[in-house]
């Protein structure tokens, strides 16, 4: 079990931010109230005004049949409409007598008397009929009705006396309809104290004007049918949000749970169980993410699998050649000896020595080569030297090994912006791979051709090539081929390296800006190819 590091968690003040279920949820069921909020509201607005609409509509047609029953020659209305008509004609001229009898009035005896109602002879006159007709309608309709002579003047009140209710010529329904206009008024009955609704229609008789029919109803009756169905709207819009949060909370189990699948396993990883693998069930996002959490597993995996073969290979590297320096360190300790064996002895030593220090460059180069990014040379050079250079260096090599080494490269190849040293210790790393693994006698072959403004090169050999499994993970670092076929191998002088020299390679040829790959058959050897951009 490996050791977990605690991160500092970022504090939460709300339940809600410790979840992300509970933030789904919350963030659904908040957008879906918005959205519901706003639909309720213009849903509502539609509804209240459609229902304005219809109550006005319904209180003008019947204030329309109010006033053709009165206005209908054979209903004799028409007489109690004649009949007001000379009590205020006769109540105008003993108005304008006494008017002229009497001083001028001040001001607020102006006002009271332009305030004082019908006289109640004239208001006894016109209500007999006239009073029955407004209760009978106001009891069929529901409204408040008002029968007004031509100057506004109530004749009757199906709510009030008649002497209660002020002239009403001049408000906006009692206009529009002296105009033959339909004009709703919505306003605050001084005497009821309540908003209400008032429609007038003219009762005439041919072309001459007997008066008006106004009817009133309140708002809240009117308002009262938008009210219950905006309740049932409301009902149903609770009901529809309790469904959805049902939905968004199995919803949201559905999308969390592969979430926290990969935070199990990603702790079981974190606890040093390298076989955790979360299962792949959508197509979607998650899905990506429990494929990408389970290559990172498998290359985590294998990226320790090679370190530890690695430690393995560079602790036998190490403890071979720390064995034979202790063993004649030891020896010429012990005492005199020959010369020519003490010679020998130092010799080894020094020669073991190497080896750890090759060791060493090798791990330091892998080092300075991480993450170090591209670093192209300020101006391109001819390579043909360098390749000619590495085949004298690898000559004598080949032949004590029983092998044939050729160089296959035009007169004239474009210039490269890389670094001689860089190269030659690229295809040094590949000569020396195809030596330890070709058998004698073979053939390794090194080629060069310029294609356009591209310059590839090729080390070929005939040895033993790579299985098609192992190919994908040869450039890996600490990547040793099967182990079975190392040791099978050992009598053909294969090197027990530590699995590095492809990485670096590798990581040369692209910091210069170019390619590398390899192609084999088990058994016909193989071709490794680098590919730069003149």
């Amino acid at each position: 079990m490996t050791e977990r590091v605690e991160v500092n968690q970022p504090s939460a003040r709300w339940p809600w931010q410790r979840s992300l279920q509970a933030r789904i949820l919350l963030m659904y069921g908040s957008v879906f109230g918005v959205v519901l909020a706003l639909l309720m509201l213009v849903i509502g607005r539609a509804v209240y005004q459609a229902q304005l609409a219809n109550a006005q509509q319904a209180l003008e047609v019947e204030a329309f049949l109010a006033a053709n029953a009165l206005q209908d020659p054979l209903s004799g209305y028409a007489d109690e409409f004649k009949a007001h008509e000379r009590d205020d004609d006769q109540h105008d001229d003993d108005k304008h007598d006494r008017d002229k009898a009497q001083p001028t009035p001040t001001s607020t005896q102006s006002q009271v008397s332009r305030s004082t109602p019908v006289p109640a002879s004239t208001s006894s006159k016109a209500a007999g009929r006239l009073q029955r007709v407004a209760g009978q309608y106001a009891a069929d309709t529901g409204a408040r009705v008002t029968i007004l002579d031509a100057l506004g003047h109530p004749l009757a009140d199906s709510a009030y006396a008649a002497d209660q209710v002020t002239n009403q010529l001049a408000q906006p329904e009692v206009q529009a309809a002296l105009h033959g206009e339909a004009r709703p008024d919505v306003r605050r009955d001084p005497l009821s104290g309540t908003v209400t609704l008032f429609v007038a229609t003219p009762v005439r008789q041919a072309d001459r004007l007997l008066g008006l029919i106004q009817m009133g109803r309140p708002m809240q009756e009117v308002a009262a049918s938008a009210w219950a169905l905006l309740f049932r709207l409301g009902m149903f819009g609770l009901l529809a949000l309790l469904l959805v949060t049902v939905l968004a909370v199995g919803l949201t189990r559905y999308l969390v749970r592969p979430v926290q699948a990969l935070e199990k396993a990603a702790i079981a990883v974190a606890d040093g169980d390298m076989g955790q693998q979360v299962p792949v069930t959508t197509a979607d996002e998650l899905g990506a993410l429990a494929r990408a959490f389970n290559g990172m597993v498998d290359s985590l995996r294998r990226m320790l699998e090679q370190q530890r073969l690695f430690v393995a290979n560079a602790s036998h590297e190490l403890r071979t050649p720390l064995t034979n320096i202790k063993l004649r360190s030891e020896a010429l300790l012990d005492g005199p000896t020959d010369p020519a064996v003490h010679r020998r002895y130092l010799t080894e030593i020094d020669r073991e020595a190497d080896r750890l220090g090759r060791l060493a460059t090798v791990l330091l180069d892998l080092s300075s080569l991480t993450d170090s990014g591209s670093r192209l040379p300020p101006a391109p050079v001819d390579i043909l030297p360098v390749l000619h250079e590495v085949i004298d260096v690898m000559h004598l090599r080949t032949a004590q090994a029983g092998l044939t080494l050729t160089l296959d490269a035009p007169a004239q190849l474009p210039q490269l912006r890389v670094r001689p040293e860089e190269l030659e210790a690229v295809l040094l790393n590949l000569l020396d791979n195809a030596v330890k693994y070709t058998p004698a006698p073979g053939a390794i072959a090194l080629t060069a051709q310029a294609d356009g403004s591209r310059c590839r090169l090729c080390v070929r050999d005939s040895g033993m090539g790579i299985a098609p499994e192992e190919l994908p993970f040869i450039f890996e670092r600490f990547y040793r081929v099967d182990k079975a076929r190392t040791r099978g191998a050992a009598g053909l002088g294969v090197g027990s390296g530590a699995g590095l020299g492809l990485s670096i390679a590798r990581a040369l040829v692209e910091q210069s800006g170019g390619t590398i790959r390899v192609e084999s058959t088990v058994g016909q050897g193989r071709v490794f190819e680098i590919e730069f951009a003149a």
